[in-house]
């Protein structure tokens, strides 16, 4: 069977060898032609795809990049905005108005919750290499501790800028004399050119 089977084949490849021969040339050609050009151009294809890839994920950086610079940029206008608005609205604007924020208003305040102002000594100090100078205080009041208990509260919510370094409670001479409070706070104030 397999000899009438070469012999068949033998036979068809004869009889249609007109047509056989040029299908094989034409075969031989596709793949040689694909071997040459088609894989090559493919791979060069897939290099530029890869490529097109690495150049979109770069576009991404760079974009995540400028987002980031862009927010930055308006984070630092925003806190130079903030900084001049502090220091033309908030900041005493020399010693004098310092002095009144500190020695004045406290005096008001405490005068508003029955405390008595007993004494105040400020200091000023000077800030080098700075355009502010700071004023310190050291107040003695007098007074119940509800009452002191209200103008301490009252002191550390109010808009002025007013720093409460230390606070020193202590009682009277005996139980039912009134409490002393001892308050050092400070405050920054725009130094004049020549301080600095």
């Amino acid at each position: 069977m397999s000899a009438s089977r070469g012999t068949l084949l033998g036979r068809v490849l004869q009889e249609h060898r007109a047509w056989i021969w040029p299908l094989a040339v034409l075969l031989g050609l596709n793949t040689l032609a694909m071997a040459l050009g088609i894989l090559p151009m493919s791979r060069a294809v897939a290099s530029s795809e890869a490529r097109a890839v690495a150049a979109s994920a770069d576009a991404a950086a760079a974009a995540s990049e400028l987002a980031a610079a862009k927010s930055v940029r308006a984070g630092r206008d925003t806190a130079t905005r903030e900084l001049v608005t502090f220091h033309q609205e908030v900041l005493p604007e020399g010693v004098a108005q310092a002095r009144r924020l500190l020695q004045l208003r406290i005096a008001q305040l405490a005068r508003r919750h029955d405390v008595t102002f007993a004494r105040s000594i400020a200091t000023p100090e000077t800030i080098r290499g700075s355009q502010l100078a700071r004023l310190q205080a050291n107040i003695e009041l007098v007074g119940r501790y509800g009452d002191v208990r209200e103008f301490l509260y009252e002191l550390e919510t109010a808009k002025d800028f007013v720093i409460v370094d230390s606070i020193v409670l202590s009682e009277g001479e005996d139980g039912a004399a009134p409490l002393n409070l001892t308050l050092v706070i400070s405050t920054y104030f725009k130094a004049a050119p020549d301080a600095r």
